[in-house]
């Protein structure tokens, strides 16, 4: 297995959202944990950020793509709905023309990625598949909207993922579902932009065009229910699946959606929230790339040692959920954020010497 991920470069924080929007910096924090966000740039698309997480994770791989036989992506923020985005990667980094495919699972959209990936290794239709979950959500929301314009950020990751005879770590249960009953509670409506007063203008990731022309929608207090009683179920069952206990997941990566959500799904498991990675504070909830966003921090700041079960929980709008729990062996990591190169080459000196293969900075 390789990770990779992106970045876009700029950073926006409470304080701006505050000069164009009824709220707070604290109103945020108190109720998110979210201090800033990455917003992409104009120019950027979609499958530029995309392409650049999956540069990242081959190299971290040591693989030129002509090794990858399937291409699998996931999107809750797409540009059009077809030709798919993983159709377009494809040929952008020149892998070979097997199948190439987007997955919609929302938030769970990597977790999913990586499941059919193992499917399609297992049953000998592929050998090596990229699964790359990328998003630009600041281009389907409401800006209007303080309840959603907050909470999101965009961001890519991807996974190189192999048979277990290769090197990286290795998937040792799954666990999947979805509950379409509660499709309403988090869902996408047509966008209705209102007037703006000269005074707030907004910047212009606020006000151009939206993705397809819709926004995100959502009953927050449904989510939240949903998300800490699902969060807790799936390591219990990934657990009950390996037949160990709780205690002996040495980390969870879950879905960076609220940092309230996660410190109440720690209490349910009885589990102590520095178990726990944690980013939202930096980068907001970036939908399907959160968990390889995570799961590449987490290994960059050496809290996946050899050995190690590492649980990842995702859940999101359909409603859907994913877990995979992993036994972790060295992973190489490459990160590309051209916005973060002075803090990342601090991050690189202080990781020498651990088990990892290498852990890179790239400018993109």
């Amino acid at each position: 297995m390789g990770i990779g991920t992106s970045l876009p470069a700029t950073r926006v924080s409470n304080f701006e959202i505050e000069s164009f929007l009824d709220t707070s910096d604290e109103w945020i924090q108190s109720r998110t944990g979210i201090r800033e966000r990455r917003v992409a740039e104009p120019e950027l698309t979609l499958l530029q950020l995309a392409a650049r997480a999956a540069r990242a994770a081959l190299q971290a791989a040591d693989l030129d793509p002509s090794a990858i036989d399937a291409v699998i992506c996931s999107s809750s923020s797409p540009d059009a709905t077809f030709p798919s985005l993983a159709c377009r990667l494809q040929a952008e980094l020149g892998c070979p023309h097997g199948p190439a495919f987007d997955v919609q699972a929302a938030c769970s959209g990597a977790i999913y990625g990586m499941a059919l990936a193992q499917s399609m290794i297992q049953s000998g239709l592929s050998r090596t598949v990229l699964v790359v979950a990328a998003e630009i959500f600041s281009r389907v929301l409401d800006w209007s909207d303080r309840s959603t314009a907050v909470l999101f950020g965009d961001g890519a990751g991807a996974l190189v993922v192999g048979s277990s005879n290769q090197e990286g770590a290795q998937i040792v249960a799954l666990d999947l579902g979805a509950d379409g009953g509660g499709a309403w509670a988090l869902d996408t409506i047509r966008y209705h932009p209102i007037k703006q007063e000269p005074a707030r203008l907004r910047p212009e990731y606020a006000t151009s065009d939206r993705a397809m022309d819709r926004v995100v929608h959502m009953d927050g207090r449904e989510v939240f229910r949903f998300s800490t009683k699902i969060l807790e179920q799936i390591v219990l069952r990934l657990a009950g699946a390996a037949r160990i206990e709780v205690d002996q997941i040495a980390l969870i990566v879950p879905h960076q959606a609220n940092s309230r959500i996660l410190g109440t799904a720690a209490g349910r498991l009885g589990v102590p929230f520095d178990r726990f990675t944690c980013n939202v504070d930096r980068l907001g909830n970036t939908s399907s790339a959160s968990i390889p966003l995570a799961l590449a921090e987490a290994e960059g700041q050496g809290r996946c040692h050899t050995g190690d079960l590492v649980c990842l929980v995702a859940f999101g709008a359909g409603l859907t959920w994913g877990g995979v729990l992993l036994r972790w062996q060295p992973t190489g990591v490459v990160v590309d954020d051209p916005g973060d190169l002075e803090k990342s080459n601090q991050s690189l000196s202080d990781t020498e010497g651990r088990s990892t293969p290498r852990r890179e900075e790239i400018s993109g």
